[in-house]
């Protein structure tokens, strides 16, 4: 008599259990580093965007205006819809994630012709539970803080 070759149906049950308690093991694990990965991205993309502002209002030699509407940073000349758009960052990395000013009263930021800003405020990024905030100084240095949202 011949004996087949081949897994036992016991075999095969042990490695797929072991298999679903490995995957249940790395899944949050990657989600975390993923979730985190955004909001790597994105803090990155800011304090460019608030780079390229500063640097960009010494050499026109004028002032400059940031707001944010629809997770997007946007850099113009003035105040009006007519207003010059110099440039527009979008800070999107997922559809739940969120882009917003978090200083009360104040939706722009205000680049003056030497780099400085007229009033400091903070830029809040939120991806799902977790997220960053930028406080911008008034000589338009970002410092990143790590929040939960």
């Amino acid at each position: 008599m011949r004996r087949s070759t081949g897994f036992t149906l016991i075999e095969l049950m042990i490695t797929i259990s072991i298999f679903a308690v490995l995957v249940g093991i790395g899944v949050p694990s990657y989600q975390n580093m993923v979730q985190q990965s955004r909001i790597d991205d994105a803090t990155g993309l800011i304090n460019n965007t608030l780079n390229y502002a500063k640097s960009t209002a010494m050499a026109h030699n004028r002032m400059l205006y940031m707001t944010t509407s629809n997770n997007t940073l946007t850099l113009a000349a003035g105040m009006t819809a007519a207003a010059e758009i110099i440039n527009n960052t979008k800070v999107t990395t997922d559809s739940s994630s969120t882009l917003s000013f978090t200083a009360p009263g104040t939706a722009t930021i205000i680049f003056r012709a030497n780099g400085t800003i007229a009033k400091g405020n903070t830029i809040r990024y939120c991806a799902s539970n977790s997220g960053i905030e930028i406080a911008v100084g008034i000589y338009g240095e970002p410092v990143s803080t790590a929040i939960s949202c």
